[in-house]
């Protein structure tokens, strides 16, 4: 199983891919895709909300209470600065010594958080969130896609040291991470089923908006390219 550290530096390495290209075709502007590139970072660490090790616990929760923190004064306008603090630090709070206490006593390490349902549900609330705020459905779809790469990074990471090659043997963790549902938290799984078809229900006014843009992705991948004009290296020979 990959550690922390390793779990962290795939998902920047992927999500600064996926914001290169991004850039590259302009579908979203430089401030959008720092959030995106912080947002699917991020994401390659959610896998792990049900780490048995209370450092990675901590750590994750630390992250995300700091991140949701600094975006409440983002997402809702407040009239004093002592209310701003008061705001932030409350939600910091409520992170730390609510919700992580409530993961540490329900749930299990390798699994319901490590599953392809876990996967779409995040990437469906990634992409209802920025559009419960405002934003255009074209940067929400970009959300939804920055997560879901980030949390398959870590699931596939997780496969890849399940290998030893060495001894040319799988171990027994192989086939925890990348699985559709885990039968082995029957509850936890219901509850992530109806979170995703809550957030699709959620998504309905948007449903005939969201071919157009996938269509508009296409065109612009379509006509990046992928190698240098040689025409323009000569010039340097």
């Amino acid at each position: 199983m990959a550690n922390f550290a390793t779990h962290f530096k795939a998902s920047v390495v992927v999500s600064a891919a996926a914001s290169s290209v991004i850039l590259a075709t302009n579908l979203a502007n430089l401030n959008d895709m720092l959030v995106l590139f912080i947002v699917g970072s991020l994401a390659g660490l959610l896998p792990d909300l049900d780490a048995d090790k209370s450092r990675s616990l901590n750590s994750l929760f630390s992250i995300f209470a700091l991140c949701a923190a600094v975006s409440l004064p983002l997402a809702i306008e407040f009239n004093s600065l002592l209310t701003i603090w008061l705001s932030g630090i409350g939600i910091y709070l409520l992170f730390m010594y609510a919700l992580k206490p409530i993961f540490e006593s329900y749930t299990i390490h390798r699994g319901a958080s490590h599953s392809l349902l876990s996967v779409v549900m995040f990437a469906v609330i990634a992409v209802n969130m920025p559009l419960f705020l405002g934003k255009a459905l074209p940067f929400a779809l970009l959300c939804g896609v920055m997560v879901t790469l980030g949390m398959l990074t870590h699931l596939i990471l997780d496969e890849c040291y399940a290998v030893d090659i060495n001894n040319n043997e799988l171990k027994s963790s192989f086939g925890s991470a990348l699985k559709p549902v885990a039968t082995s938290a029957p509850l936890a799984s219901i509850l992530q089923l109806v979170v995703v078809l809550m957030g699709s229900y959620l998504l309905l006014p948007h449903y005939e908006g969201i071919p157009e843009v996938i269509q508009h992705w296409q065109s612009k991948l379509s006509n990046l390219p992928l190698l240098p004009d040689m025409d323009t290296l000569k010039q340097f020979y």
